[in-house]
């Protein structure tokens, strides 16, 4: 049976929008003719236009196909080497566009100083996340804040080169953190560091359950650990063989 593109396009892109659902699908879990009857009716509701079951049941089959093939070894190789970090009480602070000019200014003069600082810039937002012991002096020179958040942890993954030129690796940490109903509060990508700023309360759990998910990976693909020049008894594993 010939699907038409359209019906595949909006079959992905209601399944690469659920991430239960696409971790189901690439793991052959799911009942196709029941998923396909499910999504007809949504697609529907969603496009005002009927979609053939038999149509949608097939480019279900096709996508689970094509998930199958997917380099899913190699997103969970990286995070299987990659080793984590946690820096507590973090406040995070936002401040509109025309604060930003003074925002980076005293970015820089706390510069190395601080125990810890980033600096994230949007279209009419910026976001400084830094150590909460330095939050006012922050604060003391930014007249215009839109929020100040506190008690915040960040959780940092460090991860080999390729997770640089290696697509989904962020999207299978978070989501996988959603997976078990763990909000993240910002996501910042630094070379090969995924900082995951997060409510300090959920930053334990979140740490203990990505601290298991590299274990449980080392074993799957055998990775061995060996010590890395970085302190405080932080490790750097390696594939053997």
């Amino acid at each position: 049976m010939v699907v038409s593109g359209a019906t595949a396009r909006l079959v992905r892109e209601y399944v690469m929008g659920d991430p239960v659902l696409l971790e189901c699908l690439r793991k052959g879990i799911v009942n196709y003719s029941a998923l396909a009857r499910r999504l007809a009716e949504d697609l529907e509701k969603a496009t005002g236009e009927r979609h053939s079951v038999v149509a949608v049941k097939m480019a279900l089959v096709r996508l689970a196909e094509k998930l199958e093939s997917e380099p899913i070894g190699q997103i969970e190789r990286i995070i299987a080497a990659s080793a984590l970090a946690v820096q507590d009480y973090i406040s995070v602070v936002t401040v509109p566009r025309e604060s930003i000019t003074r925002a980076l200014k005293i970015v820089s003069q706390l510069g190395e100083n601080s125990r810890f600082i980033q600096f994230v810039q949007s279209l009419r937002t910026a976001t400084i996340i830094i150590a909460s012991e330095d939050k006012d002096k922050v604060l003391e020179n930014l007249p215009n804040v839109i929020e100040v958040i506190d008690g915040q942890s960040a959780v940092i993954l460090v991860s080999p080169r390729s997770i640089v030129t290696t697509p989904g690796v962020v999207a299978y940490i978070t989501g996988f953190l959603a997976r078990s109903g763990i909000n993240i509060t910002q996501v910042i990508s630094c070379y090969v560091d995924t900082i995951l700023v997060l409510n300090s309360e959920e930053a334990s759990k979140a740490y203990t359950l990505l601290h298991r998910l590299i274990e449980s990976l080392r074993t799957k693909y055998s990775v061995a650990r060996t010590a890395v020049g970085t302190g405080g008894g932080s490790t750097q594993p390696q594939f053997r063989g």
